[in-house]
């Protein structure tokens, strides 16, 4: 009773808030420019319907209650959002990273950075409704895409696994049967960057098509340089096709097979500098317990600054990565109901090549090998569009393998303790079932009632092993292995998810929504080392109240709304012996207000505007991981702070050597990471005939995030920033068929971090840059 008494105030609280926002967001929307929506397209008329499937059945956009933002594919090219990680600057309710060639995913302040292998985002990307559970960025380009839903809050009922924080769904091209079309454009810009993406799409016979979809990208020349080897740094290379077969075998029955591979090579988003505005070190034995290297620093001093771009290590890092994959879908109309049946499987193989000293002290080496397999089928039974009540019932099966097999880790540092190599194995087996259902009830011709429900059983097994390798002479004439004995757990997490809303048409453009609904992100083992015990899952309680609108006879679209989320063990960043781990904080909240405005303006002028403001921060997280000496934290306190906890007198005598020291403390009531307080897009997109010579487009967005902070400490905070991209294309009348474009990215040279990781020892605050000013042109064509 206590926990409705909670629920029913908090709904009555956010509900009076409610008129409060939409009163003045509606004379922000009318008074500021705005840019334009990647969903929404116009003509003289007004605004058009956008059709999404966020509750797995078609639906305008506007009589879903819930919070979804529709991207289609045509307006994501013309504000040149070529890759998942751009789809921040469209959405003020994402925040999205790119670290170790693996996208970070947020949503409203839910979500965690940690890129290695059996950690699943909790804010997971499906493309064409399935679920990839290590979002490695090849497989997300987005220059076949049709459309792009981004559904906030958790989708715990609907959805496959792990959506605590909400979903990206990424829908590609589906084939056609009636018309032959050959479209693409070849592109330059600069750093030397060569781009082309081709779609050609041909019917083969009555009902049956095929398409297929490449793009290719190369940047030859580097953001930046290192100042130790003198090479190119932050290159990008990839390739990736996709390709699906179409066969309306008979009325009501459709096949739909896909099949998708990328290939890549990629330096950006490898944390290899310092933070800006902080100091690395060369290696210090004090810290890693290798004995010096010849010719190395000592005693242990600060590296040279850097530029923004620049590095100063033994080679570049990178993450190497090529995969495949396919699914085959079958939709049957069965009178009553329409059964969908998809079934899914992808392999990736991958390579992630780091320092493990970053300086040019050839002290440590990484690789990290990925595995990343996995299965999936889902069945979904569901009304058919006729049925006034509507109705889901499904179930998921997920069988996946990740991990590392191995992370070997090298150098001269090992070398000289007479160690060749140490090899972590560390492998994890994901087993997912799920049975679902949802239901929406007409109550009257204008209310909606909604209930959704999902029991979830999670296993997972874990293997961990250690190889070291002793070098020749060590102990023996001859290389000798030495293997720990294996570490095995396993766990069964079982889960039951919900979700409750009402929603009410006060007329046929005014819709007013509240919604309860609970999210569940599995535990999951640190695979890197996999030593320990899984993590406890992570928890998240939503309440959320909207109101859609379309006013001015569909000239104007404004949508808000306001939220709250409950986190039970929010599962968080952290680090063991200088890699990447997570652990579980106590509890953590999140709740804010957001909204969204599109309005025609004139003929051919459509602007929009976007704000999510944003109030995370931990509950309970007593034992946060934390550094010192830091900006907040003097070298004084640091040794006290090593002392009381037993640290030899060597080590506090080190502080100050440009070393980061793991420490301890109690974050409760701290800020969350990657949780900007205001963030803000803004645009315009205008259309001009040009008479006989054809027609013109302008497109222009402004992109504001206050800033935030890059870890539970919230020592070290990435300052805010401000993007303006901008592009022309022209369509020539005389050449029908051709289509030419200039476009920039971040047109002032903002300075920006896009991946931050603190280690404890010399590397000290580490971080890598966002892509500087971009700009090139391309030629599109389309038969």
């Amino acid at each position: 009773m206590r926990h409705l008494s909670n629920l029913y105030a908090r709904v009555s609280g956010v509900a009076l808030a409610t008129g409060a926002m939409f009163a003045g967001g509606a004379v922000l929307a009318q008074a500021t420019p705005a840019s334009p929506s990647a969903a929404a397209s116009s003509d003289q008329s007004g605004l058009q319907d956008i059709v999404v499937t966020a509750q797995k059945r078609s639906q305008n956009v506007q009589d879903t209650p819930l919070s979804v933002t529709a991207l289609a594919g045509e307006s994501l090219a013309a504000n040149s959002i070529t890759t998942v990680q751009e789809l921040n600057r469209i959405d003020p309710a994402l925040q999205i990273g790119h670290a170790s060639g693996v996208v970070t995913t947020f949503i409203r302040g839910v979500g965690n950075p940690v890129t290695t292998a059996g950690n699943e985002a909790s804010v997971p990307v499906y493309i064409d409704d399935v679920y990839f559970v290590r979002a490695s960025y090849p497989f997300f380009s987005l220059g076949s895409v049709e459309r792009v839903e981004v559904l906030k809050g958790p989708q715990g009922t609907l959805f496959g696994r792990n959506a605590s924080g909400g979903v990206i769904s990424i829908y590609t091209r589906d084939p056609d049967t009636m018309d032959r079309e050959m479209s693409g454009k070849v592109g330059y810009g600069n750093y030397d960057t060569v781009s082309a993406q081709l779609y050609v799409n041909q019917p083969l016979a009555e009902g049956i098509a095929a398409n297929l979809a490449v793009d290719v990208n190369r940047q030859n020349d580097g953001w930046g340089r290192d100042i130790n080897t003198g090479l190119d740094t932050y290159r990008e290379r990839h390739v990736s096709l996709r390709g699906k077969l179409l066969f309306d075998v008979a009325e009501g029955t459709t096949i739909k097979l896909i099949g998708y591979y990328q290939k890549s090579y990629n330096e950006q988003g490898a944390y290899n500098r310092a933070f800006p505005g902080t100091r690395a070190g060369y290696p210090d034995g004090l810290h890693n317990g290798f004995p010096m290297i010849p010719g190395q620093p000592s005693p242990a001093n600060p590296q040279p600054t850097l530029g923004f771009y620049d590095t100063n290590t033994n080679f570049n890092l990178y993450d190497r990565s090529r995969g495949y994959g396919g699914s085959v879908r079958i939709d049957q109309e069965m009178g009553f109901a329409d059964f969908v049946s998809i079934t899914a499987i992808r392999r990736n193989k991958e390579l992630y090549y780091s320092e493990g000293d970053y300086s040019p002290v050839d002290q440590l080496r990484y690789q990290l090998n990925t595995l990343d397999r996995q299965f999936s089928q889902e069945f979904q039974l569901k009304s058919n569009a006729r049925s006034k009540v509507k109705w889901v019932l499904g179930a998921f099966y997920l069988n996946a393998l990740q991990g590392y097999n191995p992370t070997d880790i090298n150098g001269l540092g090992p070398k000289l303790l007479g160690v060749d190599n140490v090899a972590l194995l560390g492998r994890q087996r994901i087993k997912s079932y799920a049975g679902f259902g949802q239901i929406t009830y007409p109550l009257s011709p204008d209310t909606n009632l909604t209930g959704g429900l999902r029991y979830t059983v999670d296993k997972i097994a874990g293997l961990g092993r250690t190889t070291t390798t002793l070098s020749a002479g060590a102990a023996g004439p001859d290389p000798v292995d030495l293997t720990s004995p294996d570490f095995r757990a396993s766990k069964t997490f079982k889960k039951w998810t919900y979700k409750g809303s009402i929603d009410h048409h006060f007329s046929p453009d005014v819709m007013m929504y509240a919604s309860y609904s609970r999210g569940y992100k599995a535990g999951t083992f640190n695979t890197l080392p996999l030593d320990t015990a899984p993590l406890e899952p992570e928890v998240v309680d939503a309440y959320e109240i909207g109101l859609k609108t379309e006013l001015f006879d569909r000239r104007l679209r404004l949508n808000g709304a306001l939220f709250w989320n409950d986190i039970s063990n929010p599962q968080v960043q952290a680090q063991r012996n200088g890699l990447v781990a997570l652990v579980n904080a106590g509890s953590a909240r999140t709740r804010g207000a957001e909204i969204n405005a599109t309005a025609v303006v004139a003929r051919g002028l459509t602007l929009t505007l976007g704000a999510t403001y944003l109030d995370a921060r931990f509950r309970d997280f007593r034992g946060a991981p934390s550094y010192c000496p830091s900006p907040v934290i003097s070298n004084d306190q640091c040794r006290a702070i090593l002392t009381a906890n037993g640290a030899s007198p060597e080590l506090v005598a080190s502080v100050g050597n440009f070393n980061l020291n793991q420490i301890f403390i109690d974050a409760s009531g701290n800020r969350m990471p990657y949780a900007s307080k205001l963030k803000l897009s803004a645009g315009a997109s205008y259309t001009i005939d040009l008479g006989g010579f054809g027609t013109a487009s302008f497109d222009g967005s402004l992109n504001y995030a206050s800033r935030f902070n890059w870890d539970s400490d919230n020592v070290i905070k990435e300052p805010a920033h401000t993007f303006v991209d901008a592009a022309v294309s022209v369509s020539p009348a005389d050449l029908p068929n051709f289509s030419f474009r200039f476009w920039m990215k971040n047109i002032t040279g903002v300075h920006n971090n896009i991946a931050y990781f603190a280690i404890a020892n010399n590397g000290g605050y580490l971080s890598a840059p966002g892509a500087p000013r971009t700009f090139g042109g391309e030629i599109g064509f389309k038969f």
